[in-house]
């Protein structure tokens, strides 16, 4: 069995409680400063995991390697950061207003989306039935966990 098929699981489940666990902090101190204690952390894991990388690259598949210098880096590359910021902080304030499991079903449907539109425009992986068909399940379940009480 191909182990990596559970990661997504497993990121799923860190994704939601990441955001529910800021959520109850930023109740005590705010979600300001919960994405700032959130961002320097994983600051301090990224800087961590670099430099294992860096010394021990070969304990670590070839996707982990460093493959350029720091200084290639092109304009584009501040994208990241800034959606994760915005998972930081937006997850917390739509868990607030919403709760868990809306905001969890509208995430899926939107990734499902969004990642339907990347694979076929950046990836050149077409559209099937079992596809659209999910996106409607997932809409489906979108409508009925919000017009839920």
């Amino acid at each position: 069995m191909n182990w990596t098929i559970l990661l997504p699981l497993l990121i799923g489940c860190c994704g939601i409680l990441q955001g529910t666990f800021n959520r109850q902090i930023s109740t005590t101190i705010g979600v300001t400063q919960a994405a700032l204690i959130t961002n320097i952390g994983s600051l301090g894991i990224c800087l961590f995991f670099y430099f294992y990388v860096k010394n021990f690259s070969n304990s670590l598949p070839d996707f982990f390697q460093i493959k350029a210098p720091l200084t290639t880096y092109k304009w584009w590359y501040i994208f990241p950061p800034i959606f994760g910021f915005l998972i930081i902080a937006g997850i917390p304030f739509a868990i607030a207003k919403l709760g868990a499991v809306k905001v969890t079903v509208g995430l899926i449907a939107a990734q499902m989306i969004t990642s339907i539109i990347w694979d076929f425009v950046v990836e050149d992986i077409s559209l099937n039935i079992m596809k659209i068909i999910g996106i409607f399940f997932a809409f489906l379940s979108v409508t009925f966990i919000t017009l839920s009480k």
